[in-house]
């Protein structure tokens, strides 16, 4: 009997545990800079890696400068050369956070993670971000792996 209330009163505090977790808000991504936006896939102009979770994304031009942050880190994101940005179900090619995924491809297979976040950021945010960053790497947009060799 003691074992069975034991039991019970384990999994009302581990039901109270879940509920608490789910309930709290996303305060890690109230603080990123700049407002909810969207960007065409087919007008990105080049991309950089921030960590393992944060990319920028400059479309359709060099001026354009977009914060996406990934629902969990890709571990050594910034060593992928190929990045795929796919959009979801609606409109075809549209990047949002409600329907953006980032693929990564490598060992043991690709990484497709949505982003909770795609914020539109001024040059001077993204300059912020990238002083901030010393180890962030750019890509242009359509790079090629490098060649190797046999």
């Amino acid at each position: 009997m003691a074992q069975r209330t034991i039991g019970h009163a384990f999994l009302v505090l581990l039901g109270l545990g879940l509920a608490g977790c789910a309930s709290q808000p996303r305060t890690d991504l109230a603080h990123l800079p700049g407002k909810d936006a969207c960007f065409w896939t087919r007008t990105i102009f080049d991309w950089t890696v921030i960590d393992d979770s944060t990319v920028l994304v400059r479309a359709p031009s060099a001026n354009d400068t977009y914060l996406l942050k990934l629902f969990a880190p890709i571990p050594g994101l910034k060593f992928h050369q190929v990045l795929g940005f796919q959009g979801g179900d609606g409109m075809p090619g549209q990047f949002c956070r409600q329907n953006g995924y980032v693929i990564a491809r490598g060992p043991p297979g690709p990484d497709r993670l949505p982003v909770v976040a795609v914020r539109s950021i001024t040059a001077a945010q993204a300059k912020q971000i990238l002083a901030n960053a010393p180890g962030a790497v750019r890509h242009p947009a359509g790079a090629k792996p490098p060649a190797q060799s046999n």
